[in-house]
């Protein structure tokens, strides 16, 4: 491998590596930010904790299921569909509630994939600082050889090996 093959793989590998950092500044960047969004809700969240919106939902569904499935009064039917309406309007309440605890799942599902996708990059930036290390010696290596004029792996034409020479004078000795 020669000298500009090896700066040039180096060279790739840097702007792979600064690519990964980048990435990983903007997902820390991304998990404070959303940190910031889960203590935003927090006092919400502690003020409506005891609310419980499934019963509220449960009874609904009787009070609908009753309207439709029960032989009844025009008298009961109205009463019942004013209580339809008063638990509907409660729910409705209630949907900011449940808006904020859904909220805050996803952003605490956002912070948990962000870090494993820190994870991520930081074994795959561990891999190439390795091969950097790796090529850097190896370019350190062909520099200092090209400088005292050693080459590795070919020979030049015009260059002969002691083999060579030791092949060549034992031929002399047998003419």
């Amino acid at each position: 491998m020669e000298l500009e093959e090896v700066e040039s793989q180096i060279k790739d590998l840097e702007q792979k590596k600064s690519g990964l950092i980048e990435e990983i500044k903007k997902n820390y960047g991304r998990i404070r930010y959303k940190k910031y969004e889960e203590k935003a809700l927090d006092p919400f969240l502690k003020e409506t904790e005891g609310v419980m919106i499934g019963p509220v939902r449960k009874r609904l569904r009787q009070l609908e299921f009753r309207i439709s499935t029960q032989a009844l009064t025009p008298q009961m039917e109205r009463q019942m569909i004013k209580d339809v309406k008063k638990v509907e309007e409660e729910l409705k309440g209630m949907r900011q509630i449940e808006r904020a605890r859904r909220k805050k799942k996803l952003v605490q599902q956002d912070i948990i994939d962000a870090e494993n996708r820190i994870k991520e990059i930081e074994e795959d930036l561990k891999k190439i600082r390795e091969t950097l290390k790796d090529l850097y010696g190896r370019a350190r290596t062909l520099k200092n050889s090209s400088k005292q004029g050693v080459t590795f792996g070919e020979k030049h034409d015009n260059l002969v090996s002691l083999g060579d020479i030791v092949i060549i004078e034992e031929e002399e000795k047998k003419k």
